[in-house]
């Protein structure tokens, strides 16, 4: 599953950080990985497998009133994990701006299934 919410937390809050180590652990526990990405309030994720795993996360984030304007871009199953090992890889857009990927991909975000497939490649990119 990939979606995109908005927050006012920053990266440098200490919440941001408390939050992200809370999911990191719930994330190890339910076998699900993924990827965070932070860029001017705007959070875009990637959590894969189990899908009670996912199911679990999904509710967490759906009723964490630090997300908001929360929108599933793209949800399915795929043949094995793009982020194996990472209970959430995190990036932040210091250097590397995926609002500038996405424009220079000229891919709209109203076509989400497209949307979604160039987030996971620019985070893929950021683990190179």
């Amino acid at each position: 599953m990939i979606y995109r919410s908005h927050t006012e937390l920053m990266p440098s809050d200490d919440a941001y950080r408390r939050i992200l180590e809370q999911a990191r652990a719930r994330n190890f526990m339910l076998g699900v990985t993924g990827y965070l990405h932070w860029e001017d309030g705007i959070i875009h994720q990637w959590i894969e497998r189990p899908a009670t795993g996912l199911s679990i996360v999904e509710q967490y984030i759906l009723s964490d009133r630090n997300h908001q304007n929360t929108v599933v871009l793209d949800r399915g199953y795929g043949p094995e994990r793009e982020f194996e090992g990472w209970s959430m890889a995190e990036n932040k857009s210091e250097g590397n701006s995926l609002f500038a990927f996405i424009a220079a991909s000229a891919v709209p975000s109203s076509n989400h299934a497209a949307y979604a497939r160039n987030i996971m490649s620019f985070m893929k990119q950021q683990l190179v």
